[in-house]
């Protein structure tokens, strides 16, 4: 029989404790934890009195008086009654907790606060935590068992039963991507949503994938048109302010195919419809804007493709808002016959160009004036304008290809109208059948001019030596219509350039122009300068005239013998140095000049008057420059050439 000293007795002893106290402390600490994660709103009593107390407990060392344990009491009490609940239940019984135990709390502390606490336990400290747990029982089960809501009422069977996903956007969901991305077109597109504004016309909300340009996209209405065999429809893009969204129009039957009928001027606050688009939609031409000026135009199209019939819903319109308009003709009155005596008319290549150097020489004359004046861009009712006695004024010279001859100076005076037109009020609108830039006197200048206004392209039957007055990113391909389509002609069919709708088809109405020209009003013409002289010569603003050059020179070469000898040596003038550029000697070189100066397009070099290749040639020349890392090739189809480096 062993026997054990004290020391182990009590180091057994204080083992087995601490053994016991582990356990405790651990079956303590996880039914805390349990109260808290599964329950813990049942602590939420015991918080009020807890607050209660330690407020009366505080009240001593503080100072604190019943008065301010009072205000501070309904302060809770409000908070509580205030604070957002399942329901007002619950929020008047929280507010009523607060009052008792606020109230207990004041009493405590207006009987001696911690003093009284410890003379009286029982009453300060037992009473109020019953009255808590008592109290908040009703909350517990309140929280813990919130009041089920009351039963739906019974569904009412709608007409058309509705489904989750659209059935709409679904189909169409479904032939984007069976139809139009398996035919590797519009790559890096999703559509995710259509409507049906018409009936035949679908509006698809298209996003783009990271990295996808909406450029080339803006450009592939034809391959969609194929790809969803749309015979009779079209497709239309429309930008969304969002370079990740782009909105396309899905036209399945179009509009304009039977004809678009002529029900009279549509002319409001500076623009009107000069065609209707496929889906049903007006296309406008913006004839000006307030405080920005008059806007110009470009309208072509090939024999019989209904040029004549949109530039008279131009002029009917243009008349119908108290425009002036001027007209010339080159082919003598056989261009627009019907306006003859409606407006200001100007027959045959002579008078035509004569139009186009005093409709230069007024835009001179309105700069002049609107700048004196103060006036920074033309607006109709500015009073300043007014008190000019200034109006709009457009220009309309139709077969403008007779009059601008490359390599005469019509075309410099031309184009220096039309980049400076905007702002005094005058509008130039050139139309011509030939697609070439030629029929602008290969002006890019002049055509860009022209286009930033408004654009309307109609049916083109050949795209001629490829140089085409196009610009390098028209939406559409106007080559692509045939004259007759299922039997029916497509005269008056285009793509209107300056519209809410890119590459959207369109239609010109049909117009009757002698009843037009008969119904319009006459709205006189009001020049500010003289009419020019046909004998005399062309100046530029800035340019010395022939005449006086001459006269400069032969006062230069007369005068006393002193003076002779000063200018044999120099003396008494200054001296001026002429640089001239030297051509380049390669069409290589010619390219590389060219590119040094800026970006640009194999089209822009086609369309320079001074190209000394053609088209294969210069393609074939661009090939090899890229090739050699000479230039860089654009990023997509039809962009900038660049110098490399």
């Amino acid at each position: 029989m062993s026997t054990r000293t004290a020391e182990e007795i009590r180091a057994d002893r204080t083992a087995a404790l601490g053994r016991a106290l582990t356990a405790l402390l651990a079956v303590t600490a996880y039914a805390l934890a349990w109260i808290v994660k599964r329950s813990w709103r049942r602590l939420l009593p015991f918080y009020w009195v807890a607050a209660e107390l330690a407020l009366a407990w505080v009240s001593g060392p503080l100072g604190l008086s019943w008065q301010t344990v009072g205000i501070v009491a309904l302060a809770i009490a409000a908070t509580a009654a205030g604070w957002r609940a399942r329901s007002r239940t619950v929020r008047a019984w929280r507010a009523a907790i607060a009052v008792v135990l606020g109230g207990y709390a004041v009493a405590t502390v207006a009987a001696g606060g911690p003093a009284a606490m410890a003379a009286h336990p029982t009453l300060t400290m037992a009473v109020p935590a019953l009255l808590g747990v008592v109290l908040g029982w009703p909350w517990w089960h309140h929280l813990r068992h919130p009041t089920p809501p009351a039963p739906a009422p019974a569904p009412v069977m709608a007409a058309e039963p509705t489904d989750v996903v659209d059935p709409l956007t679904a189909h169409w969901q479904r032939r984007w991507e069976r139809e139009v991305l398996a035919a590797k077109v519009c790559e890096g597109t999703t559509l995710i949503e259509a409507t049906e504004p018409r009936p035949g016309v679908t509006e698809a909300l298209v996003r783009l994938t990271p990295g996808t340009k909406p450029g080339p996209l803006f450009k592939s209405g034809p391959d969609v048109e194929v790809a969803l065999d749309l015979n009779e429809g079209a497709i239309g893009w429309r930008s969304t302010g969002k370079r990740a969204w782009l909105r396309v129009v899905l036209v399945e039957r179009s509009y304009i195919a039977d004809g678009v009928p002529w029900t009279g001027p549509t002319y409001t606050d500076g623009r009107f419809e000069i065609a209707r688009f496929a889906d049903g939609s007006p296309g406008q031409w913006i004839l000006s804007r307030p405080r920005y000026g008059v806007l110009g135009g470009l309208v072509v199209g090939s024999t019989g493709a209904g040029k004549s019939r949109a530039l008279g819903a131009l002029i009917a319109n243009a008349l119908h808002g108290g425009v002036q308009v001027a007209v010339g003709d080159p082919q003598n009155g056989q261009s627009l016959p019907a306006w003859r005596d409606a407006v200001d008319y100007h027959p045959g290549i002579e008078k035509t160009a004569l139009l186009v150097r005093r409709v230069h020489a007024e835009i001179m004359r309105r700069s002049e004036l609107l700048a004196n004046a103060g006036v920074e861009a033309f607006d109709e009712n500015d009073p300043r304008v007014k008190t000019l006695g200034l109006s709009p004024l457009i220009a309309i010279v139709d077969e403008c290809q007779l009059v601008l001859i490359p390599n005469t100076p019509i075309v410099a005076l031309a184009e220096q109208a039309g980049e400076t037109m905007r702002k005094t009020g005058v509008g130039l609108v050139f139309a011509t059948q030939l697609p070439q830039m030629k029929s602008l006197g290969g002006s890019v200048r002049l055509r860009d001019a022209l286009v930033a206004g408004n654009a309307l392209i109609l049916r083109l039957s050949n795209r001629g030596s490829g140089t085409t007055i196009l610009p390098d990113d028209f939406v559409g391909d106007p080559f692509a219509l045939q004259p007759e389509i299922d039997g029916k002609t497509t005269a008056g069919m285009g793509y209107l350039r300056h519209s809410n709708r890119v590459g959207m088809l369109c239609r010109v109405p049909h117009l009757d122009e002698t009843a037009a020209a008969a119904a319009a009003p006459r709205v006189p013409l009001r020049w500010n300068v003289p009419e020019i002289d046909p004998g005399s010569p062309i100046v530029l603003p800035g340019h010395r005239s022939p005449a006086t050059a001459a006269k400069t020179g032969a006062t230069a070469g007369g005068g006393s013998t002193v003076d002779k000898l000063r200018a044999a040596f120099g003396a008494g003038r200054k001296s001026t140095a002429t640089v001239v550029e030297q051509a380049p000697a390669t069409p290589a070189e010619w390219v590389l000049a060219c590119l040094r100066r800026g970006p640009a397009s194999a089209q822009a070099l086609l369309d320079r008057p001074d190209c000394p290749v053609e088209q294969s040639q210069l393609y074939a020349l661009l090939g090899r420059l890229k090739d050699a890392k000479r230039i860089t090739p654009p990023a997509q189809r039809g962009g900038p050439f660049t110098i490399t480096g």
